[in-house]
Parts: structure tokens; C-alpha cells; sequence
């Protein structure tokens, strides 16, 4: 994550300091939690196919009261294999990771799938289709497909 947030950090300085009409004028990297007012919109819960009324929010505490701190070094491969293994017809994997992440880096994100399938499509842009501007990278794998999110924090 210290390599991104470098990154980060130092196009900014190049910049003078102003990340220009992108970003919100007093954006701070992690700072704020885009992601989930995003993921409550109506309008996108119903691009997601949400079925009931579903409110997002990001590290709720009871999730993190009750996670299995014995977990945190388990790797996820194998059960990323297993879904894939066993998955139904039709059934479509999303691998994301967003490009402003310092804890969760799409570099990090990027070194565990690799070798879990085949490319099928190469890297490729993607674009928001209301300014036409990058968006992030997306890449097709045999069992699923990867995609960065410019801007965002956040992964899987």
C-alpha cells in the first residue's frame, strides 16, 4: 500500500497540490468513504440487482467484533478456486480493487489472482460513460474478471 500512497502523494506535489476537476477540491486519499454512499443509491442497488432494501457501510463493528483474527493469514486462493470449481453456469466473479487504496492495493490485489486463471481478454481501459474518462483497467480471466477503480479504495 506505501507504494500507491507514494504515488498518490507525489503526483500531487507535481501537481502544485491541486488534483484537479476529478477529485472533490478538498479530497484527502482514504479519507472519506465514497464507496458506500455510492453503493446506496437506489439507482445503483437496482444496477446490482439488490433485492430488498440492503444500506452499505463501511467496517460496521460488529463485523470487525466478530471477525477471526486467526483468519487474517489465511490465503483466499483456495477458496477463489473453489468458487470457480463449483460455481454454476452463468455465474459471474468480480474481482475489483481500487487504485486509492493504501491498505488493500490493486499491486497487492494484482499479485494473488495472477496465477489463478488464464487471460482471455488483455488489459484494457475502461471508461465512464457520462465523461468519457478513464475509469480504471479491467482484465478478463478465464473463470472471472479483474477491474481497478480509479479513485477508489477498496477491494474484493
Amino acid at each position: 500500500g506505501r507504494a500507491e500512497r507514494y504515488a498518490l502523494l507525489s503526483a500531487v506535489r507535481r501537481a502544485g497540490g491541486a488534483v484537479g476537476g476529478y477529485f472533490p477540491a478538498d479530497y484527502q486519499a482514504c479519507l472519506s468513504n465514497y464507496v458506500t454512499a455510492y453503493l446506496n443509491r437506489k439507482d445503483v442497488q437496482a444496477a446490482l440487482h439488490v433485492t430488498r432494501p440492503t444500506v452499505w457501510a463501511e467496517c460496521k463493528g460488529e463485523i470487525s467484533e466478530n471477525y477471526n483474527r486467526t483468519d487474517i493469514q489465511r490465503p483466499m486462493m483456495p477458496t477463489y478456486s473453489w468458487l470457480f470449481a463449483n460455481a454454476p453456469a452463468g455465474f459471474n466473479v468480480l474481482v475489483y480493487s481500487g487504485d486509492d487504496d493504501s491498505v488493500c492495493a490493486t499491486l497487492g490485489s494484482q499479485q494473488w489472482i495472477w496465477n489463478l486463471s488464464k487471460v482471455v481478454e488483455p488489459w484494457a481501459p475502461w471508461l465512464d460513460a457520462g465523461t468519457q474518462q478513464v475509469a480504471g483497467y479491467t482484465v478478463r480471466f478465464a473463470d472471472f474478471r479483474f477491474t481497478t477503480v480509479h479513485g477508489a479504495h477498496g477491494s474484493t
